[in-house]
């Protein structure tokens, strides 16, 4: 995977950063110290989980030690960023950086731009042990289990050798986050709901399509349901953003 300098818009946090010597070097202890400022909740942990799903590959010393640059420091900065604020999974994240298209943008609440990452829908995502997904999260069984329980995950951490997708792992990080301001799994029932209903709606629109036996005819038909996601998933923001001006006017 290429180690190239990410660049672009870098937010309301931008005056904090560091500037950084091309010929810096910085341990996995380092980088973290460097970088949790911005970033409270960083941990080697964090970092080695981003090391395994290959979005970040430090040099290694004769020893055997990680040794990270100016650019790895960059790269795993935009790579945060675009979780924490674009609420984007990995495997979307991953292809952004390999197309150079991985810039961070601080946008406030409202209207967003067309978001739509090209081919996702049949982007193949790695499947991640319990083991992994609490690393990569910190979230424990019981919290784990809620949101199995209620269907905002996959699997559930009762059944043996289940695993879940990096999408599953992003849903549990912004769970985590709601349930900081009170609002539990039990909350969002309504939400995953909603979700399925969106769902079934656009698949009424493309469902010929889909199981044409000619492949460009299929093809067609998962680009139409790609463009129909982003428009209601557009829509839906919209919607909720008059919504929640009406509690600020």
């Amino acid at each position: 995977m290429s180690r190239e300098t990410d660049s672009g818009s870098r937010g309301a946090s931008a005056g904090k950063e560091r500037k950084v010597p091309a010929d810096d070097h910085y341990t996995i202890g380092r980088l973290v110290g460097v970088l949790q400022e911005e970033f409270p909740d960083l941990s080697i942990s964090k970092i080695r989980y981003l090391e395994d799903r290959h979005l970040i590959q430090p040099e290694r010393t004769e020893g055997g030690y990680r040794r990270y640059g100016g650019a790895d420091l960059r790269r795993l900065r935009t790579i945060l960023r675009l979780q924490r604020d674009e609420y984007l999974p990995l495997e979307v994240i991953k292809a952004r950086l390999e197309r150079g298209t991985a810039a961070t943008t601080s946008r406030p609440l409202g209207p967003a731009q067309d978001s739509r990452e090209p081919g996702i829908l049949r982007q193949p995502a790695e499947s991640l042990s319990w083991h992994e997904v609490k690393e990569a999260t910190g979230a424990d069984d019981g919290f784990l289990a809620q949101l199995a329980d209620y269907k905002l995950i996959e699997a559930s951490p009762r059944t043996l050798g289940g695993g879940l997708r990096e999408t599953d792992v992003e849903v549990i990080r912004i769970c985590q986050i709601l349930a900081r301001f009170g609002v539990e799994p039990r909350n969002l029932r309504l939400l995953k709901s909603s979700a399925e209903r969106e769902a079934a709606l656009l698949e009424q629109a493309v469902t010929t399509a889909l199981r044409s036996h000619h492949e460009e005819r299929r093809a067609e038909g998962e680009r139409n349901l790609q463009e129909l996601a982003v428009l209601v998933s557009r829509l839906v923001e919209l919607l909720l953003y008059k919504e929640l001006r009406r509690l600020v006017e």
